[in-house]
C-alpha cells in the first residue's frame, strides 16, 4: 500500500479542499480531498500507520464515504409512448408547432414508433426514454423506407423525437448524445422528396384518362375530389372545405366560398377574401352526385353530426383530411399507380386553366373561374403554356392584306 498527496492544478482561493491524498493498494485507488497541506501530510502518516497495523485502508475509506455520502435516489424515466405525446401537447400550447403538425406527429409516432418490436420482443414505445438508442430509431426509419413510404413520414418521426430529446439534454435531464440527432445513415443517400423537375406543371390531355381511371378504380373516395381540381380549378383547400350546399346541380355550378387552412387547422375565407362561382362540367356533376350519395349513406351508418354530413369530402372519421395525409396516402400512390411523373396536387388547377386556354377560352373568363385578383395574374401564370395557339393567330393577319 502507498499514500501520496498533491495540490490540484486548478485550485483557486475559493477551493475548500485543494489538496488530494492518493491511496493505492493491490491495483485499487481512492482519493481523499483535504483543506491544507498540513492535513494532507498528517493523513499520509495515519495511512502508513494503519498499513503497518494490517488495516485495509481502502475499504475503510469506502465505508466512511458510504456513510457520509449516501447513494443518490434512483431516477425513474417515463416510457417513450408516455413522454413524447406530452411533449407534443406542450409544444402545441406554446405555439411552437401549429396547424396539422401536432396531429401528424402523433399519428406517425403511434403508427411506426411505439409499436416497433425490439430484438427482445418488447415494444419500443414501452422503453424508458433514457434507454432508447439511435440504432433502434434507425431500425424504425429503415422499416418506413423499405415499406416505400415518403420522406414526409420519416420527417414526422425524426423531427418530434429530435426536439423531444434536445429538450431533455438542454435541461440536463439526460446527458446525450441525442439518439434522434443523426439518422442520415438509416434514411439513405437516395432518399428525397418527389420533385416535378422533369414533368410539366400540368397534365396533358393524353394523361387525363389514365389519371382519372386510376382514381376511380383504386381511390374511389377521392375520384370526384380530383375532378374538382381538373375540371373546376379548385385549390386543394377549397375542395376540402366544400359543403353540400355549395353544389348547385340544377344550374351546374359550384359556389367557392371557403377554404381549409392546414396551417391554422380551420376553415377560413377563400384566397383574396372573395368567393366565386365556378361552372361545373357534366362529368364533374355526375361524379359529385354519385359521391354525395355514397357519403350520405356513410354518414347515416356512422351517425355523423350535421356538420360532418355537410362536408362533401370528409375522411373516414367525418372530418377534413390533412393535406399531408392526403398527399402521402392518396396523391403520391395515385400517380405511382397511374404511371405518371410526380406533380404537386396544385397541378390539377394548372391543368384546368391550360385546357381552357388550349380550347380558345377567353382569358378574362378563365380569370373569373380561377378567382385571380387581376387578369394580369392569369396571363403571367398561363399565357406561356399554349404558345402554338398564340403563334398560329399571326397567320390570320395575312387575310387582311387580300383585296
Amino acid at each position: 500500500m502507498s499514500a501520496t498527496y498533491y495540490r490540484r492544478k486548478d485550485s483557486t482561493r475559493r477551493s475548500r479542499k485543494p489538496f488530494v491524498v492518493v491511496v493505492r493498494s493491490q491495483g485499487q485507488r481512492e482519493l481523499v480531498s483535504v483543506a491544507t497541506e498540513q492535513d494532507a501530510k498528517a493523513l499520509v502518516r495515519e495511512i502508513r500507520t494503519r498499513e503497518l497495523a494490517g488495516v485495509n485502508v481502502i475499504d475503510g475509506i469506502r465505508q466512511a464515504r458510504a456513510v457520509v455520502e449516501p447513494s443518490a435516489p434512483t431516477v425513474t424515466f417515463p416510457t417513450l409512448r408516455e413522454a413524447v405525446p406530452d411533449w407534443i401537447d406542450r409544444q402545441e400550447r406554446a405555439g411552437e408547432i401549429r396547424g396539422g403538425t401536432p396531429a401528424a406527429y402523433r399519428s406517425r409516432l403511434a403508427t411506426w414508433v411505439y409499436p416497433h418490436v425490439l430484438a427482445d420482443g418488447h415494444l419500443l414505445g414501452d422503453l424508458p426514454v433514457n434507454l432508447v438508442t439511435r440504432e433502434q430509431l434507425g431500425a424504425v426509419i429503415r422499416r418506413v423506407r423499405e415499406a416505400g413510404r415518403s420522406m414526409a413520414i420519416v420527417d414526422g418521426i425524426r423531427w418530434p423525437l429530435r426536439g423531444f430529446y434536445t429538450e431533455l439534454i438542454e435541461t440536463k435531464v439526460l446527458l446525450g448524445p441525442n439518439p434522434a440527432g443523426d439518422l442520415k445513415f438509416f434514411i439513405g443517400k437516395r432518399a428525397h422528396r418527389p420533385v416535378a423537375s422533369t414533368a410539366r406543371a400540368f397534365f396533358g390531355q393524353e394523361e387525363a384518362p389514365q389519371l382519372t381511371a386510376t382514381a376511380r378504380a383504386l381511390f374511389p373516395r377521392w375520384h370526384a375530389f380530383v375532378l374538382t381540381g381538373l375540371l373546376a380549378g379548385l385549390r386543394w383547400g377549397e375542395s376540402a372545405a366544400l359543403q353540400r350546399g355549395d353544389v348547385d346541380f340544377r344550374r351546374g355550378r359550384i359556389h367557392v366560398q371557403r377554404t381549409w387552412s392546414d396551417k391554422a387547422g380551420r376553415i377560413e375565407a377563400p384566397k383574396n377574401g372573395k368567393d366565386r362561382t365556378v361552372k361545373a362540367s357534366p362529368a364533374l356533376l355526375a361524379a359529385l352526385r354519385e359521391h354525395l350519395e355514397a357519403m350520405a349513406l356513410e354518414g347515416q351508418v356512422n351517425e355523423w353530426t350535421p356538420e360532418q354530413r355537410a362536408l362533401v369530402f370528409p375522411n373516414k372519421a367525418g372530418r377534413v383530411m390533412q393535406y399531408s395525409t392526403f398527399v402521402e396516402d392518396v396523391w403520391q400512390p395515385l400517380l405511382a399507380k397511374a404511371g405518371l411523373p410526380y406533380r404537386k396536387y396544385h397541378a390539377t388547377r394548372h391543368t384546368f386553366a391550360t385546357w381552357l386556354l388550349e380550347a380558345g377560352t377567353d382569358l378574362r373568363w378563365v380569370q373569373s373561374q380561377l378567382g385571380h385578383a387581376t387578369i394580369a395574374q392569369t396571363a403571367d401564370t398561363y399565357g406561356h403554356v399554349v404558345p402554338d395557339r398564340h403563334e398560329a393567330a399571326v397567320n390570320v393577319l395575312d387575310g387582311y392584306l387580300k383585296a
